[in-house]
């Protein structure tokens, strides 16, 4: 399977996925969703030619999930299992965004830093982030 289409399926299984909890699970989508982006970001940057290393980044990902955790709306476990099954996938997100130059890849990447940055405003551990 090509990056393209492997970016494409990780891209829509992160829309999809994300729409489908967030109406009932803030714990996963989009506060433990974030927690996986910024985490992602950081792997990819690790090996990255294009990116440095930011470590507010792990700074941003243990504040989402410390929001994921108090929200509570799902068990600390399947919090930390989606964050670790969505980690991977916002890292080969980001790659085929800089990478691979993949328009569907930035959009999304673009809609998420949205979502995370307009959620961040609304809960004490994300609001001073910037």
């Amino acid at each position: 399977m090509s990056l393209k289409a492997l970016t494409t399926a990780a891209a829509i299984g992160v829309l999809g996925v994300g729409a489908a909890q967030a109406s009932r699970d803030p714990s996963l989508y989009p506060a433990a969703q974030c927690a996986a982006f910024w985490l992602g970001y950081s792997d990819y940057a690790a090996r990255s030619l294009y990116l440095e290393v930011d470590p507010t980044d792990a700074t941003r990902a243990a504040a989402f999930r410390a929001v994921a955790l108090r929200l509570g709306t799902v068990p600390r476990a399947e919090i930390d299992r989606y964050i670790a099954v969505q980690r991977p996938l916002m890292d080969l997100l980001v790659e085929a965004m800089i990478f691979g130059r993949d328009r569907q890849s930035a959009d999304v990447f673009e809609a998420l830093g949205e979502t995370c940055q307009s959620f961040a405003k609304d809960h004490p551990e994300t609001r001073k982030l910037s």
